[in-house]
């Protein structure tokens, strides 16, 4: 089970120096779930940083969706593990880096 903010997550400017990253939670209140600040290279790397952030959720389930069904396909899998080996390792890397806990 994902402990992240579940909703759709999406970025949104507040004034000129911070793009926040929010959720849409229960009764249509809305939840910061991260703050991007300026950058010294300018807006529009703070605006790509925080659209990165707020396909997270979506990149996560993408990978996991893409993993599961590798697993249960009919698929040989020394035929994927030949040839996409490299990518699914990097693909496991970070599903567990997001799924990591630090307690």
């Amino acid at each position: 089970m994902h402990k992240h903010t579940k909703g759709e997550w999406f970025a949104k400017r507040d004034g000129w120096s911070t793009v926040y990253i929010e959720c849409r939670i229960g009764g249509g209140m809305l939840q910061e779930v991260a703050a991007c600040g300026p950058t010294f290279n300018g807006s529009e790397e703070q605006e790509a940083n925080a659209r990165l952030l707020a396909a997270a959720p979506d990149l996560l389930e993408a990978l996991e969706d893409l993993k599961r069904e590798i697993i249960l396909s009919d698929v040989d899998i020394a035929y994927i593990d030949s040839h996409f080996k490299p990518w699914i390792d990097k693909a496991r890397k970070a599903i567990d880096k997001a799924l990591a806990s630090n307690s």
